[in-house]
């Protein structure tokens, strides 16, 4: 198991879940002193799927060509983590200066995010053997909910003191990561003509990817995207389908979110064992339905008491498919053309964060209610573990493991 590499990996997974929902909570506040309209501030808010949608892939397919002394994922890195954390920083001291600053400083911040985040999903396939990837990814998920804890769990009361200090803690602990990436991140060294054809041609690349192994991937993708498009329907009318349902408040219903959260956290490493041991498929497909399981008693509990527990076993299931689909995806090609399939991935998750809420809640306005939310997710649930059941057997498991040491990413091999 390469320790070195799992926890420095684990580094910027950390900055994403402290930076993510810091981003998503306090800047719609910022908005509204600009902004009397709430489609202009969710169209403001929407600017980060937007430029994910447009610079992630092809950036994970330019990485592939990427040739420095540091590798070919590294100083994508490197020179965006300095940006993300002084944009970070600057964007409650931009809105003193106008809606025109508060947008520029938030679109500055969503390119350096949108720069790093595939070659940084690149680098389990550089530093990691595929027989440890899912183990790996577990960890990853471990650190994602550390960062979203840390900085959520200390904003309310800085927030308190200075509007300012949620943003410059969160900054400061993406420039902690950026140091220690720069000092000790390294790739093992590539040869100069691979994966140079991406950096050319990084739309075909793109499409390589998506219908690689005879178009079996296409297969998988799209049982990503019906996968993604549950959970993050669930992330986005949870709250309110609960404080009606329930007759509570948002607050009370958010118990739900910390039930998932404390799951994801308790679940993530051992759902990386278990598909390193079991298979990446076979546990993906017990996770979905697992899921599914808990969005069909989710739609019949009475009370939010119980409705937390379901969802900590939810959350417990969601854990299983987070930790091996990323390292399903990076076994359709070489890892000199893992930045391409990073984005692909990356660019399934972004499609589905858009697809997802619309359509549950255009279904929502036709029927006029919103209790049969879990049943929606249910059906998207169904429908991806249909699609994966479809997949042989083998289909992204581990490559067979190299003889040598990975523990110094220095030392690993492509």
């Amino acid at each position: 198991m390469p320790w070195t590499s799992s926890l420095l990996l684990g580094g910027g997974s950390f900055v994403i879940g402290a930076v993510s929902p810091l981003y998503d909570s306090y800047v719609p506040p910022l908005l509204q002193r600009h902004l009397s309209s709430s489609a202009g501030i969710g169209a403001a808010m929407g600017i980060d799927n937007v430029l994910a949608l447009c610079l992630i892939p092809l950036i994970g397919a330019f990485s592939d060509g990427t040739r420095t002394r540091l590798g070919r994922r590294v100083p994508f890195l490197v020179a965006a983590l300095p940006l993300t954390a002084v944009t970070l920083a600057a964007i409650p001291f931009a809105e003193r200066y106008g809606l025109l600053a508060l947008l520029l400083s938030m679109i500055v911040l969503d390119v350096a995010l949108a720069v790093w985040r595939a070659p940084f999903s690149a680098l389990l396939a550089e530093l990691v053997p595929s027989v440890h990837r899912s183990k790996t990814e577990g960890i990853l998920g471990v650190g994602m909910c550390l960062g979203a804890m840390v900085v959520l769990g200390t904003a309310r009361s800085l927030s308190a003191r200075h509007a300012e200090l949620p943003f410059i803690l969160a900054a400061v602990l993406v420039a902690i990561v950026w140091i220690v990436y720069a000092t000790s991140l390294r790739e093992p060294p590539h040869e100069s003509a691979s994966g140079a054809r991406a950096a050319i041609a990084p739309f075909r690349s793109l499409r390589e990817a998506f219908t690689a192994e005879s178009g079996t991937a296409s297969r998988f993708f799209a049982g990503c995207l019906l996968f993604q498009m549950a959970f993050q329907s669930f992330s986005s009318w949870f709250t309110l389908h609960g404080s009606e349902r329930f007759h509570t408040t948002v607050a009370d219903v958010s118990l739900g979110f910390i039930a998932v959260a404390i799951a994801t956290l308790t679940g993530s490493v051992p759902a990386g064992w278990l598909g390193a041991r079991y298979g990446r498929r076979r546990m993906t497909l017990i996770g979905i339905a697992g899921m599914a399981i808990a969005c069909v008693v989710m739609q019949v509990v009475p009370t939010l008491t119980a409705a937390v527990a379901v969802l900590f076993v939810f959350g417990l299931a969601w854990s299983i498919p987070v930790a091996n689909l990323i390292p399903m995806a990076l076994e359709l090609g070489t890892t000199a053309r893992a930045g391409s399939l990073a984005g692909a991935f990356l660019l399934v998750q972004s499609v589905a964060g858009i697809l997802g809420p619309s359509a549950v809640g255009a279904w929502f306005d036709v029927t006029g209610s919103k209790s049969g939310l879990f049943v929606l997710l249910a059906m998207f649930l169904a429908a991806a573990f249909a699609l994966f059941a479809t997949l042989a057997p083998g289909f992204g498991e581990a490559a067979a493991p190299v003889a040598m040491s990975f523990d110094d990413p220095r030392k690993a091999v492509a």
